[in-house]
């Protein structure tokens, strides 16, 4: 039997059966998802290699229960990784919103490391700017805001305490989330629970329920979960993945080219250096550091690709 994988935590996950409907249609042309009979899982040995948003195939245990036997193709996947381990965030999503604000400031670093391993993914990415009716708050991070538009990325702007939700529904953020599975991201305060709770007004509830069912504890925000948008104000198939709150989001996985080529304002630079496998440090005739020290490249953005390079050395 098929089944998607709703929250994880750890070897155990929560599990959603798959209609036949589903169960014959290609992964790149899937229908709207229908609620089925979900179920506690578990893996067979010591395999951890799943994630939310996972479709498997399970084998059912009595009324409530199943282990997992197999993993579907994925059509994509986003993780972090660090020296030691990876860290599978979401599957099978359709685009990314990262919610970010400007009290307490937000992590430029980490914010710019999200969009490269989106860009890697090939997954598309929207910054969610909330709290914006902070207006000195916001204000301080403007320019920046203004930078990264300019280099493509899409804003919307949110209050996700203040705004009422059929603002939300039937203005930008409705459409954008309507008819998509969206993974939400962010680094701790951001106020990203807030986002889904006014989104999904049970969210709480169900996170209680798999977070006892997962023993996980009264750590509710240490799993992904998946939650269906409610009807009618969304289509069916229209859903959201919360994901844990982060201070750090490496990239090892990742080779040094790989990063080069998703960092937009490098694209007719890179490949004309003097050396063809130029880091972009001390190297002579190199047209990355021409262009940052011309201001054509932003000098922050610059740091953060010493950064990330000096990551990738390290874990050699």
């Amino acid at each position: 039997m098929r089944a998607e994988i709703l929250a994880s935590h750890g070897r155990q996950y929560w599990v959603r059966e798959l209609s036949s409907a589903v169960d014959s249609a290609p992964l790149d042309d899937m229908p709207a998802v229908q609620p089925g009979k979900q179920r506690l899982a578990v893996t067979r040995g010591r395999r951890q290699d799943y994630c939310v948003g996972d479709q498997v195939e399970i084998e059912t245990i009595g009324s409530d229960q199943a282990v997992i036997n197999g993993l579907e193709s994925r059509r994509n996947l986003l993780k972090r990784s660090d020296a030691f381990r990876q860290k599978l965030i979401a599957a099978n999503i359709d685009q990314i919103g990262y919610v970010l604000a400007g009290e307490p400031p937000f992590s430029e670093p980490l914010a710019a490391r999200v969009l490269v391993a989106a860009s890697i993914a090939s997954i598309p990415i929207t910054w969610l700017v909330n709290k914006s009716d902070r207006v000195a708050a916001l204000a301080c991070i403007e320019p920046r805001l203004k930078l990264y538009r300019s280099l493509g990325v899409h804003t919307i702007y949110l209050s996700a305490r203040d705004d009422e939700p059929e603002t939300w529904l039937e203005g930008t953020l409705g459409s954008w989330l309507n008819e998509k599975t969206t993974l939400l991201m962010g680094q701790s305060g951001m106020g990203k629970s807030t986002l889904i709770n006014r989104l999904v007004p049970d969210a709480d509830l169900k996170t209680q329920q798999w977070s006892q069912a997962l023993n996980s504890g009264k750590h509710t925000t240490s799993f992904s979960k998946c939650f269906d948008l409610p009807q009618p104000n969304f289509s069916p198939g229209s859903r959201i993945i919360d994901s844990p709150g982060f201070q750090q989001f490496g990239l090892t996985h990742c080779s040094r080219s790989e990063i080069e080529n998703s960092l937009p304002e490098w694209a007719d630079r890179a490949g004309q250096c003097r050396y063809h496998n130029c880091k972009h440090l001390q190297e002579p005739g190199c047209m990355i550091r021409a262009a940052t020290d011309e201001c054509m490249i932003d000098a922050y953005r610059y740091t953060i690709w010493q950064d990330l390079v000096s990551e990738q050395d390290r874990s050699a």
